[in-house]
């Protein structure tokens, strides 16, 4: 039988009086990708540092033979960990290639070695062009793929990883996958990833799921994708099932329906430039007040300059931006305007209490009307019974949420999300857009979001997809897909025994993309009698095969 490279017996952590982990049995085989799934809060972090030998814990933990205890000092010349966090394992003042250089210098790698790994990294990951720019001049996901080749600059025999595709676009998260199992087939890397997306730990070997500190299946994913079920499905109904849905919290306030201008944003030829770099590129958009408008687009895209040339945060170099009628720069809009930015943006070390307190000092809110809204805002993030807790030691999800509700504090006429879902579980992001439509449906006010998640397409009333700089395609989520079922033909979804080559498809001119063990493709005027006619040709098994709905535009956008 082989022998587990990491083996936990009776593994538990406790902070304060908080139980993080109970009880924790698991074993990591050699050249596997063993997942980490569970909602915000239910332990994954924790697992993950105390795997990387950063946490002390109760139990038996040995890793690679090195007992974690005793010794966990040894384990970390086989090992690179990438923390939860955008950036948080890089040097913002080093350019993406000194970072780079920084890390394998860290592990003793040669020179040689370092170099010609370091193109294969940046050349999968899309940074080649990018290898001179400074890290904080990335854009949040562009920031995640540096740390993921930072990680891996070392071919580590083990890699840990926490939430790694945070911020990363859809097409950038199968770069990285693809990345990640030519590691583990080439140089039998072993990798641990924590993630909130299904569709990632449907590619891992075997899966952990996580809640409340204990672990409430282990298995490969097959075992709870039965009956033709997504992972996600599975998700929701394990939660649900021991917990039951969570009601959506009320909005205790009377809408302020704004006056005058119909549109709460009008963006007329706007373009933005850092130095040789084009960020935007002539943008046209008008937003209707009240509306939820999403902008959707890959890393690098202009998405989150255009929220900060809308904020007032910078100014575009040509044309008008009129927000609620002033320019963003005005101070009168400054208490119109909510801001939740890609960055974490609440204070690490204050309580949940405080930092609300700050925004409401920020926002001129004091007396009973403050006490109302901290009130709203602590059961809106569910952190009833937490308010006394230090920020930086609550869960990315929640830490999410919290920030959600600070940003809404003054009841905005106009809230900016930028990524405000980025690492948050499916039940919490659920929640998230629940929230949301609430605020534009019982306040009027308008959410402009970006987000990665084409899930989430489908809850906005409009959506802009950008593309280097512009945007190239601008309508509702039901009238896109129907363009698009329209240009391309029908999408099938197709779910295999095994891995496909997929260049069987692309040699009949059928587009395929990959969705954890699935897969969609689609051509125009292509049928299922066509598939199954290709698939059988070749040999392949698969479970089912059926006619879809185009997933939100995600092929088209990805």
């Amino acid at each position: 039988m082989t022998t587990p490279v990491i083996s936990l017996r009776g593994v538990s952590r406790k902070f304060r009086r908080v139980r993080a982990l109970q009880d924790i049995d698991l074993d990591v085989f050699p050249a596997e990708i063993t997942g980490i799934i569970g909602p915000d809060g239910s332990g994954k972090s924790t697992l993950l540092k105390i795997c990387s030998g950063i946490l002390s814990f109760e139990g038996r933990a040995v890793f690679m033979g090195a007992d974690l205890r005793k010794d966990a000092e040894s384990i970390k010349r086989h090992l690179s960990f990438m923390p939860q966090g955008i950036g948080q394992n890089l040097y913002m003042d080093l350019s993406v290639e000194e970072n780079i250089d920084f890390f394998a210098a860290l592990k003793d790698v040669p020179a040689g070695k370092r170099d010609s790994l370091k193109q294969r990294l940046l050349d999968a990951t899309g940074l080649q062009p990018f290898r001179q720019r400074r890290a904080r001049h990335l854009s949040g996901g562009m920031k995640q793929k540096l740390g993921i080749c930072c990680s891996l600059v070392s071919e580590p025999n083990v890699l840990l990883l926490d939430e790694p595709s945070t911020g990363i676009d859809p097409l950038s998260r199968r770069q990285m996958w693809e990345l990640l199992h030519g590691f583990v087939s080439g140089t039998r890397t072993t990798i641990v990833l924590g993630t909130s997306y299904m569709d990632e730990a449907e590619r891992c070997h075997s899966l952990y799921f996580l809640d409340e500190g204990s672990i409430v299946f282990s298995g490969p994913p097959e075992q709870l994708m039965k009956d033709d079920k997504a992972l996600e499905e599975a998700f929701f109904e394990i939660l649900l099932g021991r917990k039951g849905e969570t009601p959506a919290p009320d909005i205790p306030f009377r809408p302020e329906i704004p006056g005058g201008d119909t549109a709460a944003v009008r963006i007329k030829g706007v373009s933005k430039s850092f130095d040789s770099f084009k960020a935007l590129d002539g943008i046209d958009i008008s937003i209707g007040q009240g509306e939820v408008f999403g902008l959707l687009g890959p890393n690098g895209a202009g998405k989150t300059t255009l929220i900060k040339c809308m904020t007032g945060l910078l100014r575009p170099d040509k044309g008008v931006i009129r927000v609620s009628g002033l320019d963003p720069e005005s101070p009168e809009l400054k208490s119109r305007i909510g801001y939740m930015s890609q960055v974490f943006s609440l204070y690490g070390d204050l309580t949940v209490r405080e930092n609300i307190g700050i925004y409401g000092a920020l926002y001129g809110i004091r007396g009973e009307a403050l006490r109302e809204r901290m009130d709203w805002i602590i059961d809106a993030s569910g952190l009833r019974g937490r308010e006394g807790t230090v920020v930086k030691d609550l869960p990315l999800g929640i830490k999410q949420r919290l920030a959600l509700g600070c940003a809404t504090l003054n009841l905005p006429s106009i809230l900016f999300l930028d990524e405000p879902t980025s690492g948050v579980d499916p039940v919490v992001r659920r929640s998230f857009w629940r929230f949301i439509r609430g605020l534009s449906d019982n306040l009027g006010i308008t959410v402009i979001v970006t987000t990665h998640n084409l899930v989430e397409a489908d809850f906005c009333d409009r959506i802009a997809i950008m593309n280097e700089a512009r945007v190239i395609a601008l309508d509702t989520p039901g009238e896109l897909r129907r363009v698009f079922v329209e240009e391309q033909g029908d999408v099938y979804e197709l779910y295999p025994e095994d891995d496909v080559d997929t260049d069987i498809f692309a040699s009949h001119r059928i587009s395929v993309t990959s969705f954890g063990r699935r897969y969609h493709v689609w051509r125009k005027g292509l049928s299922e009698g066509d598939v199954r006619s290709l698939l059988d040709t070749h040999g392949i098994r698969y479970r089912y095969l059926r006619r879809i709905r185009p997933p939100r535009m995600s092929s088209s956008t990805s």
